[in-house]
């Protein structure tokens, strides 16, 4: 089978160069293509790139990766997704089999979308997160989700929506956003004896909603946890553009002795930091902790470390409680306060350790992922 995996934003908001993306940096998408080319299937990755002055081709791991420069971007308030190349319908007239494209709330999907019209391959698109609008950038996407043949959805809120819109159900097929290595993500260190926290992912400018990580949000609940657990640490593992302005906010709340940032650090070598950490903090707005939602909080679980999550519906310790760890409020000073009675309690984050583990293994396998991917891919043919 011929695969086309469609990455089409550029890196302006990682700060990662081509080079990096590469050959140095874990990206799901990379992930993806590695593991299709490794069933045999012929997969190319497209990539966008700014400061490319014409097309370039690389070959990693087994598969081709086309990296295409930005021609223009629309529309221009748009921070990501909104990069475009002129050049993608003849791309696309390839004698491909699939085209899958990563993250179907991007404006580069309408392009991708239009070159389906008459094509032979099937379209398939993926959910990876919520666009900058909301509800609203949703609505105006929402005339060309009709396109796609097959829209994989890891959550049962987006699964909703999209029936809200009209998508058939046939369309919609409920699977995992990425997979976890589980021979590498497992426990290799004992837990920490004094309560120690991380976050992995990347350290932004303040997002303008709970739909996307906020590492601001952990280091604002730290500010406050000083008052309700003195002997406390959080590593702070990932890089981009928000990290110094980070740094300086933890400098100037007198925060260096709880918390610590490590930059990039190889995926490889996350399993150590995690398996000694109490909880990870996964700063997003969800209403249930759903491994089958994000990378880093199901590596977290594969290493037996609980989550923190977020919800406005929690209001104190008696709702925090969670099949995979806690969910806070989105409010500094009260999660503080609810983790600082909770986070103690080594039984019940053992346990749910555990139990996490044995979820993630048997559902959010890369092996479990792609033999998934492979099903929607031969309900074609």
């Amino acid at each position: 089978m011929r695969i086309a995996f469609m990455l089409l934003h550029d890196q302006r908001f990682s700060g990662w160069t081509l080079q990096e993306f590469l050959y140095s940096r874990y990206h799901f998408a990379k992930e993806y293509a590695r593991r299709m080319s490794m069933l045999g299937h012929e997969v190319t990755l497209f990539v966008m790139y700014e400061g490319l002055l014409r097309v370039e081709d690389y070959h990693v791991q087994g598969y081709s990766v086309r990296a295409l420069p930005v021609s223009f971007r629309f529309p221009p308030f748009v921070s990501i997704g909104a990069s475009h190349n002129a050049g993608i319908f003849g791309e696309l007239r390839g004698d491909f089999d699939v085209v899958h494209f990563h993250n179907y709330y991007l404006w580069s999907l309408v392009p991708v979308a239009l070159a389906r019209k008459g094509s032979s391959w099937k379209l398939v698109g993926q959910y990876h997160g919520e666009p900058e609008l909301q509800s609203l950038g949703k609505l105006v996407h929402s005339p060309w989700l009709q396109f796609p043949d097959k829209l994989l959805v890891s959550t049962s809120k987006e699964e909703m929506w999209l029936s809200r819109l009209g998508v058939s159900a046939r369309k919609i097929v409920r699977v995992p956003n990425v997979g976890v290595d589980v021979g590498c993500f497992r426990k290799v260190a004992d837990y920490e004896r004094t309560p120690l926290f991380v976050y992995v992912g990347r350290m932004t400018s303040r997002p303008r909603t709970m739909n996307e990580k906020n590492p601001w949000l952990v280091v604002e609940i730290a500010d406050q946890l000083k008052n309700y657990l003195g002997n406390f640490r959080i590593l702070m593992v990932g890089d981009g553009p928000g990290l110094l302005d980070l740094k300086t906010f933890c400098k100037a709340r007198g925060l260096d002795e709880h918390v610590s940032f490590l930059g990039h650090v190889p995926h490889e070598r996350l399993p150590e930091i995690y398996s000694k950490c109490w909880y990870s903090f996964v700063p997003v707005s969800m209403q249930t902790i759903d491994p089958f939602w994000d990378g880093a909080l199901k590596e977290s679980l594969a290493c037996e470390t609980p989550v923190i999550g977020f919800s406005n519906a929690v209001k104190d310790a008696t709702e925090a409680l969670s099949r995979f760890g806690l969910l806070l409020p989105p409010k500094p000073e009260l999660a503080a306060k609810i983790l600082g009675s909770c986070a103690g309690t080594a039984e019940n984050w053992v346990k749910i350790g555990v139990g996490g583990r044995e979820f993630v293994k048997k559902h959010c396998s890369w092996d479990s992922v792609a033999a998934s991917l492979l099903g929607v891919y031969n309900s074609f043919f």
